[in-house]
């Protein structure tokens, strides 16, 4: 091909943007100290005789020392460029002096020879471009000004893709480009660090969000709305926000919202590399949260929050994700489920497996994405033991999933409470049993009812009051386990700070956390946060009711089941009882009570059924104190690890651990306990 023939072909194709800005640096430094120095040293004939120095006459067609025509025809080729460099010229609508300022601050971070050159040039210890450097080559170069005091407000620092470092006069501070941008204008599209992709989710979203995702898509794409807020459970709220991502045609890139305040050059990034960001962010009761403008590059943001705080920014929508409907949760269930079997997710799963559907999904108010995470243990767990999934299989899968957070604030309640081991008198059962079908239809509790139900919290508050020992604790568990959920003992100590403001955010975290998982929170000792309130007349309680009233709106729309424990009902402000959907009093136990709960504790190895009719009969104490003392004597008298059927535990022993029981809470033993001890 001949000379002609070629430059045709080259004007035909526009250069590479980052070959071009290499070979546009690198002889534009040559040039600036051939003319400044008059006597240029080795490093800048290196630079000048270097393969990008030489590529600028190569790229462009020009005579190769002619820099005023190598100006001319990079003026005419800076529209032509393609690529993420190409649209930043074109958006900002750089000249020349400002593309060469750009290019400067980032070929700095890739080219040693440019480092050497630089270093030359400016004050001892600049290792990057000075303010006064810029102003020099852009007034040498292209005969423009790029004054130090125009910077802070010209649009390549407010669009965050260049950075002012330093804190004397502007003269001696230096500009700086973010080497991952300046990679990333360069053709290198890695995600950032703090950040990640957000992979593609297909678990099931609510219908009614489903709907919305054309209409949120098109207002993103169009520029009519810039940020979706997504309220909720997070697990949930990055599955919606993949879901519209998908529709609007972006990939995801997922990071916390510090970072993207803390790297505004992300805004950029974003932009050249077509990403749409989602910022999650943690708000407090109260707190708010500004969303950083980039005027000059604005992009599409989507925020994952909870429910609390305020989030601050321009063409902002809020939405409010709903939860699954009973047939999405079990459609959920039985896609996720069917799905490890080897079919589709519409084709008909085993018969044992569909026979559990129904429970799965009325047992747990759960998200898809939570939904798809347990069945992966269920079947997991399934697999190793041969059995067919059952709540017992829901249970162990939703102990331990998701609550490493859950965990700062409260503790788990593993244990497992038979029928037989929740001892109460017929009468409190009954109404233990209503407490239970109240948490199971919490759900559907409106259908059928009135406009003023048209749409009642689904949430399920009891109150357990009895002294301390009565089984309160037990029954809560008794009640995760027939529920089939996790039950959290809440540490109150864990929540309540000194700093006001602190504990509102507890409190709201540990409860978005809770209802994401759908676990059931026993918190003990509840008089101590809903006792009798005083008048308020010091700053002390003014702030503790506030912070009571503030603990119950939250728990009245929480959409989980809480249990709060008081040792003393009248110790409980009368005004917060409307709040309770079912308060139930542990009496002490009568003596048939205690009779079976001396059998329930003692099992195979109890004593004379007569010595036990006798315990029963003059001890008075609760069910927490009998347990006790059974496993003192227990370890007094240890069964052996022997084959054989365990010995009986001495009555000697039994007694003198009944003993210690009383002693313990500072009461008198009954003469009877120390006549049988006597003779025992």
């Amino acid at each position: 091909m001949n000379a002609p023939a070629l430059h045709n072909a080259q004007a035909a194709t526009p250069p590479d943007a980052a070959r071009l800005s290499r070979a546009f640096v690198h002889a534009g430094i040559a040039e600036f100290a051939r003319l400044s120095l008059g006597a240029p040293s080795a490093v800048f004939d290196a630079l000048a005789a270097s393969q990008a120095g030489d590529e600028l006459a190569t790229l462009l067609g020009t005579p190769r020392d002619d820099w005023h025509a190598a100006c001319l025809a990079l003026a005419r080729t800076a529209p032509e460029l393609r690529g993420p460099l190409g649209r930043l010229l074109a958006d900002l609508k750089l000249q020349l002096h400002e593309w060469f300022a750009l290019a400067l601050c980032g070929e700095n971070e890739s080219s040693h020879l440019l480092n050497l050159a630089l270093a030359e040039l400016q004050a001892p210890g600049a290792l990057r471009p000075g303010l006064h450097l810029v102003a020099a080559a852009s007034a040498a170069l292209f005969g423009a000004s790029l004054a130090p005091l125009a910077l802070p407000n010209h649009r390549l620092v407010r669009a965050g893709v260049l950075d002012i470092v330093g804190d004397g006069p502007l003269p001696t501070r230096t500009l700086a480009v973010a080497p991952e941008l300046w990679a990333l204008l360069c053709g290198d599209t890695s995600a950032w660090r703090d950040t990640a992709p957000l992979p593609a989710s297909d678990v099931v979203l609510p219908h009614n969000f489903r709907e919305r995702l054309p209409a949120l898509a098109a207002m993103l794409r169009s520029g009519v709305g810039r940020h979706v807020v997504f309220r909720g459970a997070r697990a949930a709220g990055l599955a919606a926000a993949a879901r519209l991502a998908a529709t609007v045609g972006r990939p995801p890139l997922q990071l916390e919202a510090a970072a993207w305040v803390r790297q505004p050059a992300l805004a950029a990034a974003c932009r050249y590399a077509g990403w749409l960001p989602v910022l999650t962010l943690e708000l407090g009761p109260g707190e708010r949260h500004a969303l950083p403008a980039h005027p000059a590059l604005a992009v599409p943001l989507l925020i994952v929050t909870g429910r609390d705080g305020a989030v601050e920014g321009e063409a902002l929508v809020e939405i409010d994700l709903p939860p699954l409907s009973a047939q999405e949760r079990r459609d959920a269930w039985h896609a996720a489920l069917a799905a490890g079997d080897g079919r589709p997710g519409d084709a008909r799963p085993d018969p044992r497996l569909d026979a559990q559907l129904d429970q799965f999904a009325g047992h747990a108010l759960l998200d898809g994405p939570t939904v798809h995470s347990l069945a992966e243990r269920i079947r997991l767990d399934t697999g190793v033991r041969g059995e067919a999934p059952t709540l017992a299989h829901l249970r162990r899968a939703r102990t331990g999933f998701g609550s490493e957070r859950l965990r700062q604030l409260a503790q788990p309640v593993a244990r497992e409470v038979g029928a037989d081991e929740l001892v109460l008198p017929d009468e409190l059962l009954e109404r233990f049993d209503a407490l239970i079908a109240r948490c199971r239809q919490r759900e559907a509790l409106a259908e059928g009812l009135g406009a003023s139900l048209a749409e009642p919290a689904p949430g399920v508050r009891a109150l357990f009051c009895g002294e301390s020992g009565a089984g309160k604790t037990l029954a809560a568990s008794r009640l995760a386990t027939v529920l089939g959920a996790p039950l959290f003992r809440v540490d109150l100590s864990a929540v309540m700070n000194k700093y006001i403001g602190e504990s509102e955010k507890n409190l709201g975290r540990l409860l978005d956390e809770a209802a994401a998982l759908d676990v059931i929170l026993l918190i003990d000792e509840a008089d101590a946060l809903f006792g009798r309130r005083g008048e308020g007349k010091e700053t002390g309680e003014r702030y503790a009711n506030m912070l009571t009233n503030f603990l119950l709106t939250r728990i009245e729309q929480h959409s989980g089941i809480v249990v709060l424990t008081s040792n003393n009902r009248g110790r409980i402000d009368a005004a917060f009882t409307r709040r309770f959907d079912a308060i139930i009093e542990f009496p002490p136990p009568g003596v048939a009570e205690r009779l079976r709960i001396w059998h329930s504790h003692l099992g195979r190895r109890a004593p004379d059924a007569a010595l036990c009719r006798q315990l029963a009969s003059y001890c008075t104490l609760p069910g927490g104190h009998i347990r006790n003392a059974v496993l003192q004597a227990a370890a007094l008298d240890p069964a052996g690890a022997g084959k054989g059927e365990p010995p009986p535990i001495s009555a000697g022993h039994l007694v003198g651990a009944l003993i210690d029981e009383y002693r313990k809470i500072g009461r008198s033993p009954p003469p009877q306990l120390l006549h049988a001890r006597g003779a025992s």
